[in-house]
């Protein structure tokens, strides 16, 4: 939402927005007022209502129905918008979108291409846009309420797809089916992965080499500053794209070699405290058994994840698959539910997960403030590992410095 704000100010139009958290916003609103929720001064006064899916059913979206005002979710506006470039490029998926979005970006930057850029992330040294020029338009394409069906690609990628947003397409094959319409919307959709993993080496810093091969053929190590296996298939994907617009694997190695990667993502922290920092987006059951997996490799102690569940439905519809994936740290403390656009009686908490895992033999607590979770914490040294994960709004609560 940021972003398009951000793109429509530079296309000359009068922008103001609206949010819970209107005191935190990012660097592109810097000169773009943001009021708190409801505004309904600036409904009356607006052309346009862009809302965000996640509050479709806001006050302020219901207001502006109610007095006649042209109301569009947001992906509608990023669809016109994109419509205005050349080569749309928009990576879906369930999971590594940002990441891969954010790969293929810093590609065809560091090549001269000088895209512009939509992200769902903030990616260092950029953020979550950037004006470029008109000829190449890099997004992220959410499939909540089928948001990526307003954009039409040139080329799309598609990472997995997994059961997520259950309560908007009720079924998987729901869920599918809307990949299907967007992977036909598009000229060229990258679905399979034309490298194979022929060796991957987890370094001490926290980053991770590879070697790729194809055709039977080997090709040289790529040192990746970011750690995590899963980047190593955001980084074929992203050479698989960059190949089709022309950039051979020497030149897209060599730009992925300086890819210093998108906050909240794997991203390692220089921190205060006593024991060792990483932040990492991983919300869904899979993504978490991969952070697991990964940070467990570079772990001396203790592997312990701070855990903040995103959405009480999510909770609930995937309840097993938390336990099992979360049990495969050493410990954990499930903080306060993210409750975005849902409330309490829609699903399970953090307590419920806590419980669910206490009774699977692991050691787990629940806290619902950071006072309380920093108590816990103290009990940590500096060979173990901790790491906040989940896609709220919790690692913005602490006072750590970013590498």
């Amino acid at each position: 939402m940021s972003a398009l704000a951000y793109i429509e100010k530079l296309r000359g139009n009068q922008v103001e927005g609206s949010d819970l958290n209107y005191l935190n916003k990012p660097k592109c609103l810097s000169e773009i007022e943001v009021h708190p929720q409801p505004y309904l001064q600036g409904i009356d006064e607006a052309d346009e209502v862009v809302f965000s899916s996640a509050v479709r059913d806001s006050e302020e979206v219901i207001y502006a129905r109610k007095i006649g005002k042209n109301v569009i979710p947001r992906g509608e506006l990023l669809g016109q918008i994109s419509s205005e470039y050349n080569k749309v490029i928009a990576v879906a998926g369930s999971h590594g979108k940002t990441t891969t979005t954010a790969m293929i970006f810093h590609v065809l930057s560091d090549n001269g291409f000088n895209p512009t850029l939509h992200l769902g992330g903030d990616l260092k040294g950029v953020g979550n846009v950037y004006s470029g020029g008109k000829d190449f338009f890099v997004t992220e394409a959410c499939e909540y309420c089928d948001n990526f069906l307003y954009l039409h690609p040139y080329i799309s990628v598609i990472t997995n797809v997994e059961p997520e947003h259950l309560d908007y397409f009720k079924t998987f094959e729901n869920e599918k089916k809307s990949f299907k319409k967007f992977e036909k919307q598009s000229k060229i959709c990258i679905k399979k992965n034309t490298y194979k993993l022929s060796k991957k080496i987890v370094r001490k810093d926290g980053g991770i080499s590879f070697i790729l091969e194809k055709n039977n053929k080997k090709y040289h190590k790529i040192n990746l500053k970011i750690g995590g296996e899963y980047n190593i298939f955001n980084a074929i994907y992203c050479i698989d794209v960059c190949e089709k617009l022309g950039l051979n694997f020497e030149q897209i190695k060599m730009s992925l070699e300086t890819f210093i990667g998108v906050k909240k993502r794997c991203e390692k922290i220089i921190s205060k405290y006593n024991y060792k920092i990483f932040v990492d987006y991983a919300h869904h059951p899979k993504e978490i058994k991969k952070s697991a997996i990964y940070f467990q490799e570079i772990c001396e102690g203790k592997c312990v994840a701070i855990f903040q569940p995103h959405t009480y439905s999510r909770t609930k519809l995937l309840f097993d698959d938390f336990i099992k994936s979360l049990s495969l740290f050493d410990e954990i403390v499930c903080y306060k539910t993210y409750p975005a656009r849902e409330t309490k009686d829609m699903g399970l908490d953090e307590k419920d997960l806590a419980r669910g895992l206490c009774e699977n033999g692991m050691t787990a607590y629940d806290c619902e403030n950071e006072s309380s979770l920093r108590e816990i914490l103290k009990k940590y040294s500096k060979k173990d590992l901790i790491i906040f994960l989940g896609a709220g709004d919790l690692p913005d609560k602490f006072d750590f410095s970013r590498q």
